[in-house]
Parts: structure tokens; sequence; C-alpha cells
């Protein structure tokens, strides 16, 4: 019975990251619910993720 060690085919396919040249972060906030709802609509209205139009409101 084998233990331990690697597997054949596992882990993550050759190439997946290549070509990928900007690494993305992840961050948290914490909001109310009706918060969370109005940025949601806002972000619709403006035609934008959550992340891209928090991350541009904030930066601005």
């Amino acid at each position: 019975m084998p233990s331990g060690g690697k597997r054949a085919g596992a882990g993550r396919p050759l190439g997946t990251i290549k070509g990928r040249t900007v690494e993305y972060k992840t961050i948290s906030i914490s909001a109310l619910p009706e918060e969370v709802e109005q940025i949601k609509d806002l972000a619709k209205k403006a035609g934008k993720t959550v992340s891209r139009y928090l991350v541009e409101l904030a930066l601005t």
C-alpha cells in the first residue's frame, strides 16, 4: 500500500498560467446587507463589476 508522495496527473495542468502578466489580490469588506445591495446596484448602473466599481471609487 503506497503512502504519500506525488500522484501522477495531480496538480494544475502545465501551461495554465502561461501568458498571465497581472497578479490579482483579493480583499474583503464588511457592510450591512442593505449597503451591499446598494453597492451592487450602483456598480450595475455604472456597467462595471462590483470589484472594478469599488477600486475606481477608492482610487479617484
